[in-house]
């Protein structure tokens, strides 16, 4: 199987016909090999950028996309040994599995016998072999899902660009195929950028993400750092579940109507720190800072997130903790915090 191309994503930026800035110009760097997920709520650009990549769209003047430093922009798709798979799935419902699967290598001019050997080692590697001559509308979800990564894979591409490919799947079967395809790129270091609005998905699939906002890049890093480190205010919100505390620092603490919590952070009149809800441990009342009540408790098996509320003030925070616990709505409980796991912004 052919190993990726570098890609460089320079200016690019797309304004359509009716003035709507739909791409505000980035410039990414993606190493042979990678994989990149692109991350971010409908609208900001994601599937756009994609397009660009892919051939599919033109940028705007002055933006250019170069595979290995060789400039692509003008190249059409079939021009850029470019592999895509849509949401969609996008398969030939009048084709057999193998005959999907070795389309594009017949638009190629391969000859049938040799299609065929190609699209069957595939399948193979797929664990499809013995689908090979249903029809499309005999399968599955998540088998015309393999079927069109499969197709894609077949033409043996330098970068391989997915667009949210598994949103139309129920939870079970996406974390399954997640794995899988996670675990297949991998071992063909094929080039691949992962557009979703999933942030589990970027955070399995992605050696890094780039979570976008209104058209451009709000921060790009590690799955770690984007999690641990947001960059601002809109990655602290979108990426996984955080607490907010608003209110004055003096001396080392943070002050707010539930109590007081140790900060490492110079005195100000006014801030906000953030935290994930792993982040916090559940004490006894009086002890921890802060004193909240527990509103409501939802047990998910492995941990509880348990709601928590400040009657006088409003103050609201989730922790997630041990599902052993036995935790009772209304009971007044404690709050603590290491002040390494706060978030300054």
């Amino acid at each position: 199987m052919t190993s990726g191309v570098s890609i460089s994503v320079a200016g690019v930026g797309k304004t359509f016909a009716d003035g709507t800035q739909a791409l505000r110009p980035v410039s990414i760097d993606v190493a042979a090999g990678e994989q990149l997920a692109i991350l971010g709520p409908s609208g900001c650009g994601k599937t756009t950028l994609l397009r660009i990549i892919a051939g599919l769209e033109h940028p705007d003047r002055g933006g250019a996309v170069l595979f290995d430093g060789r400039d692509v922009t003008r190249l059409p798709i079939e021009k850029r040994n470019v592999g895509m798979v849509f949401q969609s799935y996008a398969l030939f419902p009048n084709m057999s599995v193998i005959d999907n699967v070795a389309y594009g290598l017949r638009v190629r001019g391969m000859a049938r016998q040799a299609r065929h050997a190609e699209a069957r080692r595939v399948l193979d590697m797929m664990r499809l072999s013995e689908l090979s001559q249903r029809r499309i509308d005999q399968l599955s979800g998540g088998q015309r899902q393999r079927v069109a990564l499969a197709r894609a894979l077949a033409m043996k591409p330098g970068v391989l660009l997915l667009d949210e490919p598994l949103t139309a799947l129920d939870a079970a079967l996406r974390d399954e195929l997640r794995a899988e395809i996670d675990a297949l790129l991998r071992s063909l270091e094929i080039t691949t950028i992962y557009v979703t609005h999933d942030q589990a998905e970027a955070m399995v699939l992605g050696d890094r993400v780039i979570v976008m906002e209104k058209g451009g890049v709000a921060q790009a890093g590690s799955p770690r750092d984007i999690y641990f480190k947001p960059a601002n205010t809109f990655v602290a919100g979108f990426i996984g579940s955080m607490n907010r505390i608003d209110g004055p620092i003096t001396g080392g603490m943070l002050a707010c109507p539930a109590g007081h919590l140790p900060v490492r952070a110079a005195d100000a009149a006014s801030a906000s720190v953030r935290f994930r809800p792993e982040s916090a441990k559940l004490v006894p009342a009086g002890q921890g800072g802060l004193t909240l009540e527990i509103e409501r408790v939802h047990f998910l098996g492995a941990t509880q997130r348990v709601y928590l509320r400040h009657a006088e003030s409003g103050l609201a925070l989730i922790v997630d903790g041990n599902s052993r616990l036995d935790l009772v709505p209304g009971t007044k409980v404690g709050l603590a915090v290491d002040p390494s796991n706060f978030i300054m912004l």
